[in-house]
């Protein structure tokens, strides 16, 4: 990578395009020009994002509300689309290749989004056509803001033989907060809602999977199930997000939108967290109501503590995501006993894993290593998605699959896409689920997605 000392703005940009341009012919190849801004003033990332979406844009948007960190992504400067089983080796070598070949006047403030679906498949349900099995999108735009220190990329390819008058940072005037139209966020409106597995379905899913387990083939079989609405009007996904955002700050609310599609959820589970050598990643699986008052609160939280058939299921994630990171640490640090991550509508079984990695590896790599974790597949993985495939009679596209960015030296962050949903047009199809193990109850597992599905029928003005 070519990194530019800095310069008063216009000048920095015709001179980053110059660079670009000579290195381009040079090379004989493209490569990625990036301009940044830090130092600007904090915007509206909820409005930013809504003017992409009415521009007709693709646009991803990433928010921690409680970390006060946000991502807005606008349009693709460079996107890689994933096929396969390669899908995570692809985009690694891929964002390598672009960061390391970029010009750039900030190499720290160079990012690329990427996501992936739950599993590679050789054809995709028709929802899920614009996202396929994964892609990684370098945007022409990024805004990116942490606390009150915010900054602007603009990037853009240069080819071998383009002229510097000829190359051109897109997208400015989406940045004018004065030119946002003053409508209001539209209230969904419901007009029919079904379920794509019904209730005695299930229960028969659930019956096979507990006869499988206790055939000792498999351990845990992560079953999810989908519901589908309809509504009288476009359902406006901005106004979900500023719903989720705002009572969900404790999780990632997310938003990526391809192709007329919007995927989007508030989950609160990361899979893995990279920043230099320190690697993070989440235990969530065992899970239970809200009390009505805080001494049911906590009388809930206490028999979930205690409920052995939830700290079994607890226990395979924290046991496969210590074998997976243990090898590539020099040290690791896991609590012994899970602690209560509190949901407003649910509360889970909770142990954070923090190592410190004793190799050059990046978030991409340990994605793929620790996707999908049994809190999303199950135990063995092989085993359990094999059944997963069987017994589920939808496409799960990119539910519980790995969401998030990577940047120019490996680090990022990516979550495991849960309480989230697909929204096209006037229909959305929502997922959640749960996990089967020995002594899995059909009725209460049902009920544990039902209360899964919360988030989503809220942000959609389902109570």
């Amino acid at each position: 990578m070519i990194v530019l000392q800095p310069r008063p703005a216009a000048e920095e940009q015709r001179h980053l395009a110059e660079t670009a341009c000579a290195e381009a012919a040079r090379r004989g190849e493209r490569l990625l020009l990036a301009h940044s801004r830090s130092g600007e003033a904090p915007l509206d990332a909820l409005k930013l994002y809504r003017r992409a979406v009415r521009a007709g844009l693709d646009a991803v948007y990433w928010e921690q509300p409680s970390r006060g960190v946000v991502l807005v992504a606008v349009g693709a400067a460079a996107q890689v689309e994933l096929r396969g089983e390669r899908r995570f080796p692809d985009a690694a070598a891929a964002w390598r290749a672009l960061a390391d070949g970029a010009v750039a006047n900030r190499k720290d403030e160079l990012l690329a989004l990427a996501g992936f679906a739950f599993g590679a498949q050789s054809e995709r349900a028709t929802h899920w056509s614009a996202f396929g099995d994964g892609a990684l999108v370098v945007p022409e735009l990024l805004y990116r803001c942490e606390g009150d220190r915010a900054s602007v990329t603009h990037a853009v390819i240069v080819r071998p033989g383009q002229l510097t008058d000829d190359v051109t940072f897109g997208l400015a005037s989406l940045l004018d907060e004065s030119a946002d139209d003053r409508t209001r966020s539209q209230e969904t409106v419901v007009a029919g809602m079904r379920n794509t597995v019904t209730a005695d379905a299930w229960g028969g899913a659930v019956a096979a999977l507990t006869s499988a387990i206790a055939g000792g083939g498999v351990e845990k079989v992560v079953l999810a199930r989908e519901v589908a609405l309809h509504a009288h009007d476009a359902i406006d996904e901005t106004a979900a997000l500023a719903r989720l955002r705002e009572g969900y700050p404790d999780c990632t609310v997310f938003a990526v939108r391809r192709g007329g599609a919007c995927f989007l959820g508030a989950t609160p589970e990361r899979l893995v967290r990279v920043e230099g050598r320190t690697v993070r990643a989440t235990c969530l699986a065992g899970s239970a109501r809200r009390g009505a008052d805080p001494q049911d609160d906590d009388a809930a939280g206490a028999a979930l503590l205690a409920d052995a058939k939830e700290r079994r299921e607890h226990q395979l994630v924290v046991g496969m995501i210590a074998e997976a990171l243990t090898p590539l640490c020099r040290e690791i640090d896991i609590p012994a006993e899970p602690g209560l991550m509190r949901m407003p509508n649910v509360q889970h079984l909770y142990t954070p894993v923090e190592g410190t990695l004793s190799g050059d590896v990046g978030v991409l790599e340990l994605a793929e290593r620790l996707h999908p974790t049994p809190a999303v597949g199950g135990m063995p993985r092989d085993e359990a998605l094999r059944l997963i495939h069987q017994h589920e009679p939808f496409d799960r596209g990119w539910y519980a699959g790995p969401v998030g960015w990577v940047d120019a030296h490996g680090d990022g962050e990516f979550a495991v896409a849960l309480r989230s949903g697909l929204i096209e047009g006037r229909e959305a199809r929502l997922f959640a689920g749960c996990g089967i193990v020995a002594g899995s109850d059909p009725q209460r597992e049902y009920e544990e997605s039902t209360m899964k599905l919360r988030p989503m029928l809220w942000a959609l003005n389902q109570a």
